[in-house]
């Protein structure tokens, strides 16, 4: 596989992730304020809604992203591209506005079941607006990740997280609208920018549509909605389930864990929004050589994501410690197997790959409400006993499942060339050094920072002393780097 293959691919994997990393910053600007706004009730109705309005786009898609990217890529000529984008965004615009006005007078009656009043039926409404535009939003920005415009893609996303947040505090803290105030600065932000996103895509855009290309579209992207619903019980159903059947204690813990491992979602992001372009274009453009670059692929994400789990665990009680009080800090104990199952959770990004490029999509809802009851009966069998421990685990088997069985399936279908003995050697040495971390002495702060850093050194020394990394790595790393400074100085200059 060619260096420029990766070092394409990586320095997308930058761009994303420093727009990643500025979306996560824009929750932090507001964090502060809306809590101090806002009563603890009013902020768990937004956080609500807010989830509502996620769900609903979710469901909503019917899987046209992932369907469009696969078509697209499928697509020979400049005209058929431009076909599989005008079906895909005609059909996306007028399925969620169709289904927006269908929900719009049930507003309130939605307000009354959720909070047992009418009062908050203009804020779903505003809610159901927003579904539609943040939809067509997205599907332009997927029209910039298939023609590897990460950059503009980036832009866009982060001008309209701004534009979210300073329209939503003006409502607020000008216009004293209290929650409709922020809905309603994310519905007009969407709205600004959807003319500005339809200029960036108007070379793919024409005014035509293809019946059989929907049915396509619909065939491939219908199956992952389940998969969908099953990723959003994974989410929620452990923090129910810990509020049921432990205490609000383990609760309260087991949320801080979860803040703190949710810094490998934005690698997780950054990573998916580059990956899944490139793997589509290699497997279309080079076919032989796609299944290698796929497991190499696969090793880079196990070793990137084994290092930053086995840090993130090793200094769990460091960052509670400048991050939080005492009564904080036994959650450092649940971040190993949260980190954990997101390596598992990274590593779907390859495992999967072959389901999706042999149009095997039906495999995503099976896999995936597998894996959504394994975690449910996990937390209600062990949750009673072991409270936040058990439901960390649980979240890591359901990965673990999710992962190996994508994999197992694919392989039927399109097989990729894994590599075996690198990859098993790095998962197995992860979860021996996270696991291990128990064993490591109570110290001080400083003698634990020498102690701690001494231990990954030697996660990562074992890497190379079992050759799962060489001396091929490190060069290419450094070529990666070198080439990046010359870009950075040539721009300078």
């Amino acid at each position: 596989m060619s260096q420029h293959s990766f070092r394409s691919f990586f320095k997308d994997i930058a761009v994303y992730g420093f727009g990643e990393l500025l979306l996560r910053a824009t929750a932090l600007i507001t964090l502060p304020i809306y809590t101090r706004i806002f009563s603890p009730a009013d902020y768990g109705i937004l956080s609500y809604v807010l989830t509502i309005i996620n769900l609903m786009s979710a469901v909503l898609a019917l899987g046209c992203n992932s369907a469009y990217s696969l078509y697209f890529f499928e697509a020979k000529t400049l005209e058929e591209k431009q076909i599989v984008t005008s079906t895909s965004l005609w059909f996306i615009a007028i399925w969620t506005a169709a289904v927006t006005l269908a929900f719009l007078p049930f507003a309130g009656s939605i307000s009354r079941w959720s909070f047992r009043t009418d009062d908050y039926g203009m804020l779903f409404g505003l809610a159901f607006l927003t579904v539609p535009l943040m939809l067509f939003n997205s599907m332009c920005g997927q029209v910039l990740r298939n023609q590897f415009k990460a950059r503009l893609f980036t832009l866009l996303n982060v001008a309209t997280a701004f534009m979210t947040v300073a329209f939503g505090l003006y409502g607020v803290l000008v216009l004293k609208k209290g929650l409709i105030g922020v809905v309603g600065g994310g519905l007009l932000a969407a709205g600004l920018v959807l003319p500005v996103r339809l200029w960036t895509v108007r070379d793919m855009l024409r005014v035509t549509y293809s019946a059989e290309m929907l049915k396509r579209l619909l065939a491939y992207g219908v199956p992952l909605v389940p998969m969908t619903v099953a990723y959003w019980v994974f989410e929620v159903s452990d923090r129910i389930i810990l509020g049921k059947l432990s205490t609000l204690e383990q609760l309260g813990l087991y949320a801080v864990a979860n803040t703190l491992t949710s810094g490998l979602a934005f690698v997780n992001g950054a990573l998916g929004q580059a990956w899944s372009p490139h793997a589509l274009r290699m497997r279309t453009d080079q076919p032989d050589v796609a299944p290698k670059f796929f497991g190499q692929v696969l090793t880079y994400i196990l070793v990137s994501f084994g290092i930053l789990c086995v840090g993130l665990t090793v200094f769990a009680h460091e960052v509670l410690f400048l991050l939080s009080s005492p009564g904080f800090y036994p959650a450092a104990l649940a971040i190993g197997p949260l980190a954990l199952g997101f390596v598992a959770y990274a590593s779907t990004q390859v495992t999967a790959l072959g389901l999706s490029l042999a149009k095997k999509t039906s495999y995503f809802a099976l896999f995936s409400w597998l894996a959504a009851l394994l975690n449910i009966g996990l937390n209600i069998i062990f949750v009673p006993k072991w409270g936040m421990m058990a439901a960390s685990w649980s979240t890591a088997a359901s990965y673990i499942f999710l992962t190996v069985a994508y994999m197992l399936a694919a392989q039927r279908f399109w097989p990729v060339s894994y590599e075996k003995y690198r990859a098993t050697t790095v998962a197995l040495l992860t979860f021996a050094f996270t696991v291990g971390v128990l064993a490591l002495p109570t110290m001080d702060f400083i003698a634990g920072l020498v102690v701690k850093s001494i231990y990954c050194l030697i996660y990562i020394a074992l890497l190379f002393l079992f050759h799962v990394l060489d001396q091929r790595e490190l060069q290419g790393l450094l070529a990666f780097w070198r080439g990046m400074r010359v870009r950075a100085m040539g721009q300078e200059s």
